[in-house]
């Protein structure tokens, strides 16, 4: 391994990981004073917590980037901007959204698929490989196929959520896993694109964890969504990172089922048990994978969490080996 580029690698995470550190304390305050709150829904007094703390992550990528020019060479740097403008647009887009309350969901998918665009300029090849076979798709990978990629990936992402910690939670074990397999892919220079975001990650996930300090919102969703889904498709890992995201595929399909195409009133919350269990809404039981696993079994909101990250984190290990 170089040490050279170990260096600059640790010392982006540690820009990102600390300016996110200090930064939540501040958003914290922020999203409080100016009212930027909710419910935490699954607690007995259900206390409110800020909604914005994603913020926190935005700020930690954003200094990471800035201090990071004088580590890279132009050309890495030119790279890594284009690829982190497309991040940041997707937090800016679920920064609004917590702010405003979009109220047409579905909206947001059309919208982000514009919002990608820029991500095509970092495409390697336009050759996807399928079962042996290799089809070059030319421009429509480029300009189609990789926008509606990384659009989904960051809305399913964003969708697959409703507990203290498991969004943030199960965004960590992919990127964890996508770190692997770059690494094995690519090599150590590889992990430039996912240091920024993971350092920051890291550094918020102790405030969402049960009991939530904060949440991280749709700011924070869609910003590492995108980063994930857009990590996957300039490393030519979209066939493994199909996999290793089935769970979010299987929980967005049940959500398109249950609100758009049966066309059920949304009910976004269960109720607590005396016992600290969740029970799930009878109309949305197969609504999300969320709801199901309260369906099946009598689970604290703790406990059900931590059944989702196994579930992925399953996918993830095998999807390492056989991929």
């Amino acid at each position: 391994m170089d040490p050279q580029t170990i260096y600059k690698l640790a010392v982006i995470f540690l820009y990102s990981y600390f300016a996110t550190l200090w930064s939540i304390p501040y958003v914290i305050a922020k999203s409080r004073k100016y009212g930027y709150m909710v419910s935490d829904q699954y607690k007995k007094n259900k206390k409110k917590i800020p909604l914005l703390g994603g913020v926190s992550m935005f700020i930690g990528i954003l200094i990471a980037l800035s201090l990071s020019e004088i580590l890279l060479d132009p050309l890495k740097l030119g790279s890594l901007f284009v690829f982190y403008f497309v991040v940041i647009v997707y937090g800016l887009y679920g920064l609004l959204d917590d702010m405003f309350k979009f109220k047409t969901r579905y909206d947001k998918i059309l919208v982000t698929l514009v919002l990608t665009l820029p991500i095509a300029s970092l495409i390697p090849d336009t050759i996807v490989h399928f079962f042996g076979y290799s089809i070059d798709l030319n421009g429509f990978y480029a300009l189609l196929f990789v926008p509606l990629f990384v659009m989904f990936v960051a809305n399913a992402i964003n969708l697959h959520a409703g507990y203290n910690g498991l969004t943030l939670g199960l965004e960590l074990i992919l990127l964890a896993a996508i770190s692997i397999k770059v690494c094995m892919n690519h090599g150590l220079d590889s992990l430039l694109f996912i240091i920024p975001v993971l350092g920051a990650v890291i550094a918020f996930f102790p405030s969402v964890w049960n009991p939530a300090k904060a949440l991280a919102g749709n700011v924070g969703d869609f910003l590492v969504g995108s980063a994930i889904g857009g990590i996957l498709i300039i490393n030519n890992l979209a066939w493994f990172g199909l996999f290793i995201l089935i769970p979010h595929i299987i929980n967005f399909i049940m959500d398109t089922y249950t609100i758009l195409i049966t066309k059920t009133p949304d009910v976004k919350f269960g109720k607590l048990r005396k016992d600290g269990t969740i029970q799930a809404p009878h109309s949305m039981k197969y609504k999300s994978l969320k709801f199901l696993i309260v369906s099946w079994f009598r689970l604290t909101e703790k406990q059900a969490t931590l059944v989702l990250y196994a579930l992925t984190g399953v996918f993830c290990v095998v999807g390492l080996i056989w991929f």
